[in-house]
């Protein structure tokens, strides 16, 4: 595995942040704690890329909003990006970096990033009653 990102500092711009190979729960936890504070980017991918299932999963942080997205490749070779079904959102859109996604997709709570992030990084997926397709 190997996590990376960058955060976007209102005094110095964006920040790239440092890629960790084989991260340690800790450092996911430090990654993404930065987000708190920070809009930005963040990917825990699985290094080397399988053929086929879960891959990466990268958070967009933007204002306190939250997206994730699970990218995984399928057996007959398609690509699915599974998200969040956050009903309690409704259904406007909410800006992430200049883009605009339903607001289902979207969560104010870090703690839900973190555990997703510690569930890929576990297991290299994260349980699709959770991010779906």
């Amino acid at each position: 595995m190997i996590i990376g990102g960058y955060t976007l500092n209102p005094e110095h711009g964006r920040l790239q942040i440092p890629l960790v190979r084989q991260p340690s729960l800790e450092d996911v936890k430090s990654i993404i704690s930065k987000y708190r504070k920070f809009d930005g980017v963040a990917s825990l991918s699985i290094s080397p890329t399988p053929e086929y299932g879960p891959y990466e999963i990268n958070l967009y942080a933007d204002s306190g909003n939250y997206l994730l997205m699970l990218n995984q490749y399928l057996e007959d070779g398609e690509h699915v990006v599974r998200t969040l079904n956050n009903t309690s959102m409704g259904t406007s859109s909410v800006e992430i970096l200049g883009d605009y996604y339903p607001a289902s997709f979207i969560t104010r709570d870090i703690g839900v990033v973190t555990s997703c992030f510690q569930e890929f990084l576990n297991f290299g997926d994260v349980s699709s009653f959770v991010l779906s397709a």
